[in-house]
């Protein structure tokens, strides 16, 4: 699967011709360098502006490790997250009068890990393996012009839902299915996405 979807987007890519750049004015901008931030972690990404209209998206990112505290079914949990990942993304400006708003779809490859830690000091883990999942969502700005470019991103990563197990401490059933069943840990993950660049 991984192979099939990366030989499509790098036919397209030397596929599409190059001249896109003198037959859309002189403030089209064929390239897009950027910086984002979402609850995924940070990331490098790279554009290249087909048209307009459509922008093929690359992107390396990932947190390294964030430590918050949360309440699940009334037992409070230090959570250690972190993740590692990269993406491949289509952005299509679908309105004529509105280049500003954007369709997003894509993939991303890589892990989410989640330790969960109560104050027994019991230990989990809620951790995506399944590669690739899915993308989804929305985008307001980041056009395909040259200068500084800014966009905020909103969707989903689909996946299967993570591996939640129990790697230290007392068996506890009844927390693997709270953690299980918790809108943190499900098989549909919010994103929203800040994004500042330059096009060139």
């Amino acid at each position: 699967m991984f192979r099939l979807v990366t030989s499509l987007i790098v036919l397209s890519f030397f596929v599409s011709q190059p001249a896109f750049a003198d037959d859309h004015g002189s403030d089209f901008a064929q390239y897009n360098v950027s910086v984002s931030g979402s609850p995924f972690g940070g990331s490098l990404n790279f554009a290249y502006n087909e048209s307009p209209k459509t922008s093929w998206f690359f992107a390396l990112g990932g947190l390294p490790g964030l430590e918050l505290e949360q309440d699940i079914d009334g037992t409070t949990y230090t959570v250690d997250g972190s993740s590692s990942w990269v993406g491949f993304f289509i952005n299509h400006r679908p309105l004529e009068n509105a280049d500003w708003f954007r369709l997003v779809a894509g993939i991303g490859i890589g892990t989410i890990e989640n330790e969960l830690k109560d104050e027994n000091g019991n230990r989990y883990s809620a951790n995506y393996k399944e590669n690739p999942v899915g993308y989804l969502g929305i985008g307001f700005g980041s056009r395909a012009l040259k200068g500084l470019q800014l966009g905020l991103d909103i969707g989903w990563l689909q996946t299967s839902g993570p591996q939640v197990k129990q790697i230290a401490g007392d068996d506890n059933a009844e927390a693997l299915t709270s953690i299980s069943d918790h809108f943190l840990f499900g098989s549909a993950l919010p994103n929203v996405q800040f994004t500042a660049g330059w096009g060139f």
